[in-house]
């Protein structure tokens, strides 16, 4: 009976130092796993990132006139051919101003109901834009459409050289971005490697500013502001990243 006991102690005694033997070679591998995992994940590369703007001026040498159709009657029917009527005059003028069709951009007409307090009416509405480069149009087409009833218009200066100006200022944008990465790359003592990414976009300024080339011996007995010279500016805008070493 003491040489069974004693047996099964020695086994017992076995079976714990395997145990942690066991554990131990686990822990072992766990460790050199999560190492070779750690190693094996890249490391993510360093960038720097710029945002820059640059424009460019260009000659205001078109206009862009809006003009708005609408009118309102009691019934559908009434407000539709008060509408059309009024489209009818619009197309004779333009026609009267020689307005080229490949200058004219319009919308379908579009009715609503209006309530006023316990009255309801029909109203319409068309939106018409135009472009042209004669500017003693623009003031001679306004006078004629007050004096028809229309009390809805405006205009703005572009330029027909827009496409070619949106280019230089994306140009002007890349560079300066990447003059601006250089410097600071030289400066912390890292390399400028190539670009990640890029984002851009641009948009147009409508409001014209004072040209410098203003001649003011063009200014007449009948001046007008027309008389001086202006520029539409146009912006590109980026966000590019390059990666650094």
């Amino acid at each position: 009976m003491q040489t069974f006991k004693k047996s099964r102690k020695s086994m017992v005694s076995t079976g714990r130092k395997l145990g942690k033997i066991t554990l131990t070679v686990s822990l072992l591998f766990f460790g050199v796993s999560c190492k070779s995992m750690a190693q094996q994940q890249p490391i993510s590369e360093r960038t720097i990132t710029i945002n820059m703007s640059a424009s460019e001026l260009l000659p205001a040498n078109l206009i862009i006139f809006n003009v708005n159709i609408n009118a309102e009657a009691d019934t559908p029917k009434e407000a539709f051919e008060a509408h059309k009527e009024r489209e009818s005059l619009l197309a004779d003028l333009l026609k009267e101003f020689d307005i080229k069709e490949e200058d004219i951009d319009f919308e379908p007409i579009r009715m609503n109901k209006r309530y006023r307090n316990e009255s309801q009416t029909t109203v319409t509405n068309q939106s018409v834009s135009l472009s042209f480069n004669n500017f003693g149009t623009y003031e001679k087409i306004q006078i004629t459409l007050i004096e028809n009833g229309f009390d809805s218009f405006n205009g703005q200066f572009s330029s027909t050289e827009i496409s070619e100006g949106k280019e230089k200022a994306l140009i002007s944008a890349i560079e300066a971005a990447k003059e601006r990465a250089e410097l600071i790359a030289n400066t912390s003592g890292v390399a400028l490697g190539p670009v990640q990414t890029i984002n851009y976009s641009d948009h147009q300024i409508g409001i014209p500013r004072k040209s410098s080339m203003m001649a003011m011996d063009a200014v007449r007995s009948e001046s007008s502001m027309m008389d001086f010279a202006q520029t539409v500016s146009v912006t590109a805008n980026i966000n590019i990243s390059f990666s650094i070493k």
